[in-house]
């Protein structure tokens, strides 16, 4: 019993860590983004200031000019290539992760389920609060004073805790 509830704390925790992760993923997609958008706008203020510098440029002037943008250009098409391959690479992580969260979500759904399975009893003949909260699907041998955990539970269906009846289904309240 305990062990379900611990697997279900540490499935809890790194579901956590998962949704943690992938919102720094997008975050980081989207400073690559911005990245991008700001490096072209510089490359077109370049362009603009070239221009408004001088009016007129020799043949020699602009062959230069041209050559220095067609390199820079190379350049930003290569970062570019860069950041794009960077964003594909976070977007199958994300994926990945989104994968994974769906896969942990069903396995804490079904640990949810179990447990709830768990927390109830159905009273047979020859029953009584002692002997049910020493059942190892109970609490364990030893802990029959844990009783008092169960009838105060119970306490709308047993009146008489030394009076219940074989049938009854009790909750087993669960630390």
């Amino acid at each position: 019993m305990r062990y379900f509830l611990i697997v279900f704390l540490i499935l809890c925790c790194f579901s956590f860590g998962l949704l943690a992760q992938e919102e720094e993923m997008m975050e980081e997609e989207e400073m690559l983004e911005e990245e991008v958008m700001e490096e072209e706008a510089v490359e077109e203020e370049a362009v603009e200031e070239a221009l408004l510098a001088e009016q007129k440029w020799t043949p020699a002037q602009a062959d230069s000019i041209i050559n220095a943008l067609t390199v820079e250009e190379e350049d930003l098409k290569v970062q570019l290539a860069n950041l794009q391959e960077q964003i594909d690479a976070l977007q199958i992580e994300v994926s990945e992760m989104d994968t994974k969260i769906a896969e942990l979500e069903s396995e804490k759904a079904e640990l949810e389920e179990k447990l709830e399975q768990i927390s109830w009893y159905k009273v047979k003949m020859g029953d009584y609060l002692c002997k049910i909260a020493e059942r190892s699907e109970v609490y364990g041998y030893g802990k029959y004073a844990r009783w008092k955990e169960i009838y105060n539970a119970n306490k709308d269906k047993i009146s008489n805790p030394d009076l219940i009846q074989p049938g009854w289904n009790i909750f087993i309240p669960r630390p």
